[in-house]
């Protein structure tokens, strides 16, 4: 089946805003945690484990949603999503527990995750398959802007409102998401008479050694920045940076993830992925283990730990989109669960790094660098599998 809105550009800017909608839930919000603590008179691991919380729901909701998504279509589950994160976004405004605070995290992380599952398999049900690395490099490039620009806003609006108009912008900025879906045809996954294909369950897909490794590859990769994520509004803070440096801070490696992302798309034509992936694994494992060094020898300032981080997420935004299209391209009759699975292991891998480094936040840049550099040994299997 052709659809018109595959050739859209407004379609691709839709497809880039349901897959930023989730980290901008993640990164707006992290500036205000001092405040949030103190207004909510609780503790910063309480405040912390709300990321951590969120992330949890995150992984988990995908795999309600995946093969939801194949039964009735990738429009109509987006708009269920899309409605229970507005709804646990605006009750967040109104709340003055930090354990109701966690309970709606939860509820919002389940109903996002919605347009994470969704847009993926969007991607490869409706453009050809010789396109999908390419829109996967024109996208999620773009999901690098929410680190970036998702805290400076979190700022501006803590500066000029509260930490709880944060929740609210998040609730409006699905409303342009809802509309725009509201348009798109209700097609699910069928053969040329209309018949329901039979897709490949869950245990299947884990079965696959070359999928696995694919994902394990984008899981562990995203570990060690979601790692980086959690610690850094501690550690930053204790070597006396502001709320508006840390907020700053996240600009470099924007522009780093941006770099490797657009990089690879301009050479995609020319040098297949898999000849390329393994350098960018090589980069990743020489920074990640930067950041161990300059923390143990060192008390580091924040331009000698973006050094290595930037190289690190140059790399990442280069091999994302290569090992999220091999892994989906497995599974044309599955996309939703492939999809699901593959955000899930990826969500799970970020909840495990983030607990750790919440759970030891009094030493958190030494925490942070530990967890990064746990990676570099599941990225080898996730290759060796991949191949």
């Amino acid at each position: 089946m052709v659809n018109k809105e595959k050739n859209s550009f407004l379609f691709l800017v839709y497809l880039a805003g349901l897959s930023v909608i989730g980290f901008l839930a993640t990164d707006m919000y992290l500036p205000a945690f001092d405040k949030m603590r103190i207004d909510l008179d609780t503790s910063k691991n309480s405040i912390s484990a709300s990321l951590t919380l969120f992330l949890a729901g995150y992984a988990i909701g995908q795999l309600l949603w995946g093969p939801l998504s194949d039964r009735i279509g990738k429009p109509r589950s987006i708009l269920m999503g899309l409605g229970i994160f507005t709804a646990a976004s605006v009750s967040i405004y109104f709340t003055d527990s930090v354990t109701a605070l966690l309970v709606l995290r939860l509820i919002q992380a389940v109903g996002v995750c919605a347009a994470a599952v969704s847009w993926q398999a969007l991607v490869i049900e409706r453009y050809p398959a010789e396109q999908t690395n390419k829109v996967f490099a024109s996208i999620m490039p773009l999901v690098a802007l929410s680190p970036a620009l998702a805290p400076l806003l979190g700022v501006f609006l803590l500066d000029h409102f509260s930490w709880r108009s944060i929740f609210i912008v998040l609730a409006l900025i699905t409303l342009p998401l809802i509309a725009y879906t509201i348009t798109l045809n209700r097609n699910t996954a069928t053969v040329k008479d209309g018949t329901p294909v039979k897709g490949e369950s869950y245990l299947q897909l884990l079965r696959s050694r070359t999928y696995i490794g694919n994902v394990m590859i984008y899981a562990v990769c995203s570990g060690a920045f979601f790692a980086w994520l959690t610690g850094s509004p501690f550690f930053l803070k204790e070597l006396g940076y502001s709320e508006a440096q840390i907020g700053f801070s996240f600009v470099p490696q924007t522009i780093a993830f941006m770099l490797g992302g657009y990089g690879y798309r301009a050479l995609s034509d020319r040098i297949p992925g898999k000849r390329i992936l393994p350098y960018l694994l090589a980069l990743y494992s020489v920074a990640v283990i930067g950041v161990l060094v300059i923390t143990l020898v060192t008390t580091p300032t924040l331009v000698m730990l973006l050094v290595p981080f930037c190289l690190m997420a140059l790399a990442n935004g280069a091999c994302y989109p290569i090992v999220v299209a091999e892994a989906m391209k497995l599974f044309p009759n599955s996309l939703g669960k492939a999809a699901a699975m593959q955000n899930a292991l990826q969500l799970g891998t970020c909840f495990l790094a983030s607990g750790i480094v919440s759970l030891f936040s009094g030493t958190a840049l030494l925490t942070t660098a530990l967890v990064m550099v746990g990676t570099i040994p599941f990225v080898l299997i996730g290759f060796r599998m991949s191949k």
